[in-house]
């Protein structure tokens, strides 16, 4: 908890520190990618910036607050949203998990608790009865978390995440997508401090165009 909340407090003055830095410093194809083909965002009439993640990887969980706090203080023409990633076997119950809690509308309630419960309290949240139990925490019918993990809209939503993700060309997480057309990530930007200034200038260039 106290590494969530340090990263917290490092985001806010990271950001007064991206302002010493230079826009030439980031170099298309070295800190970002451009695709080729744009992918159609979920509104057009704003800029998205999409966090693809895993709730069982370390990196994702540790960016998580800084990347919340930076999030919190975007404009209103920016929408920040995220989507889970499965690329491998033990991704795909958390993914389920996350698209339950999205049409129960408890995403807000268990995101944070989810990467505590696997990261901090040693959680595997792969059995059935183990993430139900999890659900019922927040106040979730078992019958319905159970019905939903199964479920068409879950089913549709792993469907369309796996075409989107190969769509973005990633190789891991997280990553970080731009208006479905800029691609990023922590190291690749050159780190935590300078991710947030590139992603504010990407948002810039969507606009642009």
């Amino acid at each position: 908890m106290l590494k969530r909340i340090l990263s917290t407090i490092a985001v806010g003055l990271g950001l007064m520190v991206n302002q010493a830095y230079s826009a030439d410093a980031f170099q298309e194809g070295v800190h970002y990618q451009t695709l080729a083909k744009p992918v159609v965002t979920s509104d057009p009439a704003r800029v998205e910036v999409l966090e693809l993640f895993w709730y069982g990887c370390p990196h994702c969980d540790t960016v998580d607050p800084a990347l919340k706090a930076w999030a919190q203080q975007l404009p209103s023409d920016v929408l920040f949203t995220r989507m889970p990633v499965v690329f491998g076997r033990s991704w795909e119950m958390h993914a389920r998990m996350f698209w339950v809690a999205k049409n129960l509308g408890l995403l807000e309630q268990i995101h944070e608790p989810l990467f505590n419960a696997i990261h901090r309290e040693g959680q595997r949240l792969q059995r059935v009865d183990d993430v139900v139990a999890f659900f019922e925490r927040y106040g979730a019918d078992p019958a319905v978390v159970k019905r939903e993990l199964a479920g068409f809209a879950t089913e549709s939503a792993l469907r369309l995440a796996d075409a989107r993700v190969r769509a973005y060309g990633i190789q891991g997480v997280p990553a970080l997508v731009v208006n479905g057309q800029f691609v990023t990530g922590v190291s690749q930007a050159g780190g935590e401090e300078k991710l947030f200034q590139l992603l504010d200038e990407l948002i810039e260039k969507s606009r642009e165009k």
